[in-house]
């Protein structure tokens, strides 16, 4: 599965290749391989990927550190990674840039604290209590020892103070600019992510009920990592005659997807989101964004990007709106694009980042 730390430290490998650098990738595979590899330009040596006690792969990624023997080691997300990768460069005098994702990446004893939400036995929850305790311990390490620190919000940057007493930078998720759409009808709403349960899809289930009476497209994309949520996507297909599911969507297609669309729905927990990839592909294709909770900085509401409201009937009005008053929604998509590409094109991020390395650490 593709995740948000795995596209952007993508991105910004490509776009500082295209810069004159010479980048190297340490990443986890399932197949039997170390490499090198090369793909678009990078290097890319592998670390077989474990799913139970991952720090048993430590000399592995060790090992692979030392042979990629780079000047700056950069690492986005919350992983064993983050503190096998601080020790390695404070052990060999090399530069570690540490970069956070989610919002709770920044805060301490995030694995134990997922651990506790979860509903589980107690035969098992002890023995995954102790492997969440050593990876918060490693992953504390990492961010501890990090030389440089990099966030994507102000409110990130501000618990990771509280939690870890370091500051940071912000740098902002990047993405290449995309052509112009030409949008065509029906009215699309997309919702596009991992279907699991955090990021709520029973809720865009609901708004699309919600606006059965509007003419408009409810498409859903996404991989289904949970299963329980599989009839719900089915039920919703059959009874919703607008309804329609995409399927899993490849990365390289997603952009195509999200400016296809009108409007984009995000419906995660509170809290959960960091700066979604998906907001930063609408917001850059001029694609309004309606969320029920992530507003990163708060930039949806201040600088008019679409919505933010806990509540699916006034998501519901506001679908209602944009529909019907199209110059409306073309201010809304106008304001996207321009705040996108002065703060989230992919060479201003990568100018920053480097910005970051070169700086003078005391």
């Amino acid at each position: 599965m593709i995740t948000g730390p795995m596209v952007q430290t993508y991105l910004l490998g490509k776009e500082l290749t295209r810069r004159g650098w010479i980048v190297t990738f340490v990443a986890y595979t399932r197949e039997q391989t170390t490499g090198p590899d090369e793909f678009e330009g990078l290097r890319i040596y592998w670390v077989p990927s474990r799913r139970w006690l991952p720090l048993l792969s430590s000399f592995r990624i060790l090992r692979q550190l030392n042979r990629a023997n780079a000047d700056y080691y950069y690492q986005r997300g919350r992983d064993i990674l983050t503190g096998i990768s601080a020790y390695y460069c404070r052990r060999r005098g090399k530069t570690f840039i540490w970069a956070s994702a989610g919002e709770r990446g920044v805060e301490k004893s995030k694995y134990r604290s997922q651990l506790r939400r979860r509903n589980i036995p107690l035969y098992r929850r002890i023995p995954l209590w102790l492997e969440s305790a050593v990876n918060d311990l490693v992953c504390h390490y990492g961010i501890s020892h990090a030389d440089r620190i990099v966030v994507q919000t102000a409110v990130q940057q501000k618990r990771l103070k509280e939690s870890f007493g370091r500051d940071s930078t912000v740098i902002k998720s990047g993405h290449p600019l995309p052509a112009r759409p030409e949008r065509a009808l029906p009215f699309k709403i997309l919702w596009i992510g991992s279907i699991k349960k955090v990021k709520r899809p029973e809720l865009f289930v609901r708004l699309a009920e919600l606006c059965s009476d509007q003419k408009c497209a409810f498409w859903m994309a996404g991989q289904i990592v949970d299963g329980r949520l599989r009839p719900l996507i089915h039920s919703a297909v059959e009874r919703l005659p607008r309804f329609k599911y995409l399927g899993p969507v490849p990365f390289e297609s997603s952009q195509q997807v999200i400016s296809s669309a009108h409007v984009l729905v995000n419906t995660t927990d509170d809290g959960f989101e960091g700066l979604p990839n998906a907001f930063v592909q609408a917001w850059l294709a001029g694609t309004v964004t309606l969320s029920l909770h992530s507003d990163p900085d708060g930039v949806i509401s201040c600088e008019r990007l679409g919505a933010v409201n806990s509540d699916l009937t006034v998501l519901a009005q506001e679908i209602k709106r944009l529909m019907e008053s199209p110059e409306y929604w073309s201010a809304l998509s106008e304001n996207a694009v321009q705040y996108a590409t002065r703060t989230h094109a992919i060479h201003l991020v990568a100018a920053r980042l480097e910005s970051v390395m070169s700086a003078h650490v005391s």
